[in-house]
C-alpha cells in the first residue's frame, strides 16, 4: 500500500492537475475543489476561490468529484454531498467543523462535541430554535446522514442542543433548520 501511495504521489507531483476533486482530510472533512499541484509534500487546492495548501500527511484520499448531474441521478441527498446549500454557514466546535442552516440566524455559542470512540460518520440533525436562539428540538438521522450508529446520533443530538443562536426578538416563535456534524 505504501508503494502504491508513493507511486501515486510521484505521478501527481509530475503533472499540473486541472479537474474537480474531492479531497478527504484525515479529520473526515471533505473539500471539493481543483487540485492545482502537488510538490514537496504540499498539495495546492483551489477551494471556493481561495488557494489552500495542505500537507500530504493531513490528507486521507483524493478522488475525482462527481458532477452535480451524476449526484442527482444517484439519488444522493444534497446535504450528503459536500456542496453547500445557499445560506449554509459553518462554525468550528473544537476540532470539528459544523455546517448549519437556519434562515437569517447565526450561531453565537458553538456546540459542544465529543466522541469518545473511533466511530466515524456524518449525522444531519433537524433542529427547531426559538426567537431567543435556544435549540428546542433536535432530531438526528435526517436525509444525508451516513451512519446508523446510535452513539453518534446521540452525540450529534446533544451537540445540537448545546448550540446557541443569535437572539432576534422579531423572529418567528420557531424556526426550523439543520446541522451537519461530521465525526
Amino acid at each position: 500500500m505504501k508503494l502504491f501511495t508513493a507511486f501515486t504521489l510521484i505521478i501527481f507531483s509530475s503533472f499540473k492537475l486541472s479537474a474537480q476533486h474531492m479531497v478527504t482530510l484525515r479529520s473526515g472533512e471533505k473539500l471539493h475543489g481543483e487540485v492545482i499541484s502537488v510538490q514537496n509534500g504540499v498539495l495546492e487546492l483551489s477551494y471556493k476561490g481561495n488557494m489552500m495548501k495542505l500537507k500530504l500527511n493531513e490528507i486521507y484520499s483524493i478522488n475525482f468529484a462527481e458532477s452535480e448531474a451524476a449526484k442527482a441521478g444517484s439519488g444522493m441527498d444534497s446535504k450528503a454531498a459536500e456542496v453547500r446549500e445557499v445560506g449554509e454557514k459553518q462554525v468550528t466546535a473544537g476540532s470539528y467543523n459544523v455546517r448549519y442552516k437556519v434562515a437569517d440566524r447565526v450561531i453565537t455559542k458553538a456546540p459542544r462535541i465529543d466522541n469518545l470512540t473511533q466511530d466515524k460518520g456524518t449525522v444531519v440533525v433537524n433542529i427547531t430554535i426559538d426567537k431567543y436562539g435556544h435549540v428546542k428540538t433536535a432530531v438526528p438521522g435526517a436525509p444525508g446522514t451516513s451512519t446508523q450508529n446510535e452513539y453518534l446520533h446521540t452525540k450529534a443530538k446533544q451537540a445540537a442542543e448545546s448550540a446557541l443562536f443569535n437572539n432576534v426578538p422579531t423572529a418567528p416563535l420557531e424556526q426550523k433548520g439543520y446541522m451537519i456534524i461530521v465525526f
